[in-house]
């Protein structure tokens, strides 16, 4: 079970995420930065112009999951893309490596300046993986 839902918060948007494992709530917070960057972008795509490698290392998980959506929204600002994949080749609770695919657009639907990490912990409840996450815009 993973999915995401967006909920109000003032002058920022608030994406709760759910998922079974570590990997799918990594890839769920992804798609949902990436639906508010260019709404329905990924679901139209499987082709991919830009391609980066990403290795972050950080204290714990929650803060491991911000700092990779924070340089997931540096290289779609860098690179004027929408990242909407990610293949995982290690992922620990303080360490990942990946790469990350993405779509080159003209303009983003909304002008994401920074995931914060108010709200944000990986909690389990009833099995299932949870967290908010706070898109500053």
């Amino acid at each position: 079970m993973k999915s995401y839902e967006f909920h109000p918060h003032t002058a920022d948007v608030r994406l709760l995420v759910k998922a079974d494992t570590p990997e799918e709530l990594f890839k769920v917070s992804l798609d949902g930065m990436a639906q508010l960057l260019k709404k329905d972008l990924c679901k139209q795509t499987d082709k991919f112009e830009e391609k980066e490698n990403v290795k972050i290392k950080s204290a714990d998980s929650t803060t491991l999951l911000i700092d990779f959506l924070s340089e997931v929204l540096t290289q779609s600002q860098i690179n004027k893309a929408v990242y909407c994949n990610v293949d995982f080749k290690n992922l620990s609770e303080n360490f990942l490596e990946c790469t990350i695919y993405g779509k080159r657009v003209d303009k983003f639907d909304e002008d994401i300046k920074a995931v914060t990490y108010h709200e944000a912990e990986i909690k389990k409840e009833g099995g299932v993986l949870q967290t908010n996450i706070i898109f500053d815009i």
